[in-house]
């Protein structure tokens, strides 16, 4: 063993040890993203019409978005670990990560048709003679993913819906157009996509990513190479000079991180600070969402000119209205209003009630004489409009194309689409609360108590410019004095946190280490309501309990429509929520000369594919936490634990099972049995005798 950890030692494999094609294919996994090379059943002139297929596993995150979004997912029995939304789509097998899915897997599913991407090529061999259509994918251009959301339309009988979804793609796009083109070509932007994190890995001169980038108004790179992924020398991207870079949420502290050396400092949006983060699935996904990231890359490229009143292009209008029932007296009328503020659509929750009452408000603090109460949703697009513009000017604004007045409205609002509103209700004899929810969890989220605070009042102007993500609204049936809704703002707040802690969402500063109580823009409007007098709301409260099981049964819900987040998800979306994947943790292990990731990453994702060995990772994900509160007085009998299912995966007895990981910090139960099944997967394939 002491010669086994020597040689450890000596030879150090880092992520660039394995080819350029598994960093390109892992890079596409971890943002969620799949592209493919050309193949000859790209065509819908070789595609059969009938029958449809019943029975499909999408190896392909960009695939599987177009089937939801043509909402014919139930014939997906399939899926990869990739896939994260809709939430619906859960009840799908997973058969392992996008890189090296698992052939046992999606041969047992019986399927008569399997997408795959040119990444898959061994695959489609190996499927060739189970009897199911294989399919594989381009998807490099623009051009490719309208053929592409085509193709699966007519394939799967929906041809009128990829039409129309490809339609309202177009005019997304060219709606953007419409807005850049007055930018005078000397105010142009340059702009560069991040792809990873170790090296400059950026879109070749030939990817749809620089398509999207000239459609928002961005100057793309020329590097005089083509693909999907390519890696410039540093003097190359000095001589570009981007003045704007953008990269996926998920490898935000890696990325800050490397441009923090000195090699870039004189780079313009070093200086500047414009290095700006979005949504994995939005970066490098061609699929149906293209559209929402360009009006929001155009909007974070060019602040000033989308926050200008001269350069907005459509009318600001209600457009629809959706009636919500609210079963309480003192409600007039609820409904769900869509507008156009700002060149973009934005929907609110408007409560008219039938008298003048007081509410609590956490934004607004105590008011008298409310009429109407709400939930505003600001798309992303406009949230530098808001902010250029000022929060109160804003709602003066929203409030009067609303026809209501500000002195008697009160409203909330938030980064959370009012599509996925929540109301849900709780009662008890004559009680009855009902709660009204939007939440979203993915970037904004902290453990309050544990995490730095870095707005400091008195010293800065203004407020946080940033919009709600977790907003309640409480009715209840009953007469609340202002000590009552006072101490209902306490109770909401309980059951939300624990509604996060049940979930197990994480804190977005430190994911590997703290579970959230909430984010960092939340709020509570309590309406005072007409009925009996009710002047207790705390813990030991009917009151109290109806109004936070609401809110806890709110928050579950609004957050599985909004993220996509339940109890139930997979361990690896979990370990993705710590920002771990096996590649990531394979690539910081020390392990054997000769050994590549590569070789490791299929085993290994195979077994976290077996209950018995999800469960034993799950166990160490429960004793991190506890490990971080302090609640473990040591962790012996676990790595006790540990070196029994390395055992157990080798075949044979172990003397211990040896320190592998040396990348960033991980918490000590996680990190031991990960590196149990590393270190058995490594002795089993590799004959590593102990």
């Amino acid at each position: 063993m002491q010669k086994i950890n020597q040689r450890r030692q000596r030879h150090f494999l880092t992520s660039f040890r394995v080819t350029l094609v598994v960093i390109f294919g892992i890079l596409l996994l971890g943002a969620g993203g799949a592209y493919a090379a050309s193949s000859s059943e790209n065509t819908v002139s070789n595609v059969p019409l009938s029958p449809p297929p019943s029975r499909i596993v999408s190896l392909v995150p960009a695939v599987t978005e177009i089937i939801a979004a043509l909402k014919v997912d139930q014939a997906l029995v399939g899926i990869t670990y990739h896939t994260t939304r809709p939430a619906r789509l859960g009840r799908c097998a997973v058969v392992g990560g996008f890189m090296v899915p698992s052939l046992e897997r999606i041969k047992a599913l019986h399927p008569d048709l399997v997408f795959i991407s040119s990444m898959h090529k061994g695959l489609r061999d190996k499927l060739a003679g189970s009897g199911c259509r294989v399919i594989e994918l381009t998807i490099t251009s623009l051009a490719d993913a309208y053929a592409g959301i085509k193709l699966i339309g007519r394939l799967l009988g929906k041809d009128q819906e990829a039409v129309r979804l490809v339609e309202n793609l177009q005019e997304q796009l060219t709606f953007i157009r419409r807005k850049v083109v007055r930018i005078p070509l000397s105010e142009r932007r340059r702009v560069m996509p991040m792809l990873g994190m170790d090296k400059v890995l950026v879109s070749g001169d030939d990817s749809f990513q620089n398509e999207l980038i000239a459609i928002a108004g961005g100057i793309p790179p020329v590097w005089g190479k083509q693909g999907v992924v390519v890696i410039p020398d540093t003097a190359a991207v000095l001589k570009f000079n981007p003045q704007f870079i953008y990269a996926s949420g998920a490898d935000r502290q890696e990325i800050m991180d490397f441009f923090s050396q000195p090699a870039w400092a004189e780079i313009s949006a070093v200086k500047t600070a414009d290095i700006h983060f979005f949504p994995a699935a939005l970066t490098s996904r061609a699929a149906t969402h293209f559209g929402d990231f360009v009006a929001w890359l155009a909007a974070t490229i060019y602040p000033d000119y989308f926050s200008s009143p001269e350069n907005m292009v459509l009318r600001e209008e209600v457009r629809e209205r959706r009636a919500l029932d609210l079963d309480f007296n003192y409600v007039k009328k609820a409904e769900v209003i869509e507008t156009v503020i700002a060149d973009f659509k934005h929907r609110t929750l408007v409560v008219d009630l039938a008298e003048p009452m007081q509410i609590l408000s956490t934004l607004e603090g105590p008011r008298q004489g409310v009429t109407t109460v709400g939930n505003h949703y600001l798309p992303p697009p406009t949230w530098n409009f808001v902010h250029h513009l000022g929060s109160v000017k804003f709602e003066d604004r929203v409030v009067n194309l609303l026809e209501r007045q500000s002195e008697t409205t009160s409203l909330l609002f938030t980064g959370a689409d009012m599509k996925h509103l929540v109301l849900q209700s709780a009662s008890f004899k004559e009680m009855k609360v009902t709660a009204l929810v939007t939440a979203g969890v993915c970037s904004n989220a902290v453990r309050m108590g544990a995490e730095e605070g870095r707005y400091y009042e008195l010293e800065e102007a203004g407020d946080s410019g940033k919009p709600g993500t977790i907003n309640v609204i409480v009715l209840t049936n009953m007469r609340l004095t202002l000590r009552a809704m006072s101490r209902a703002v306490i109770s909401a707040c309980e059951g939300k946190s624990a509604a996060l802690q049940d979930l197990d969402i994480r804190s977005v500063a430190r994911p590997a280490f703290l579970q959230a109580t909430g984010t960092g823009t939340d709020n509570v409007l309590v309406v005072e309501g007409r009925g009996q007098t009710i002047k207790h709301t705390g813990g030991h409260s009917k009151m109290g309990e109806l109004i936070a099981r609401a809110v806890y049964e709110g928050v579950i819900e609004a957050v599985r429509r909004q993220n996509a987040l339940t109890e139930k998800r997979s361990l690896f979306h979990r370990l993705q929520e710590r920002r771990v994947t096996v590649y990531s943790f394979l690539k910081d292990c020390r392990i054997d000369k000769g050994i590549a990731v590569s070789s490791l990453l299929a085993p290994v994702e195979d077994l976290l594919l077996e209950k018995r060995y999800a469960a034993f990772v799950e166990n160490s994900l429960a004793l991190s936490d506890a490990w971080q509160r302090r609640q473990l007085s040591s962790l012996e009998s676990f790595k006790n634990w540990c070196r029994r299912i390395a055992e157990e995966i080798a075949g044979h007895p172990l003397e211990d099972v040896p320190h592998l990981y040396y990348g960033p910090e991980l918490p000590k139960p996680l990190r031991f049995a990960l590196e149990a099944l590393v270190y058995g997967v490594e002795v089993r394939d590799h004959t590593i005798s102990d």
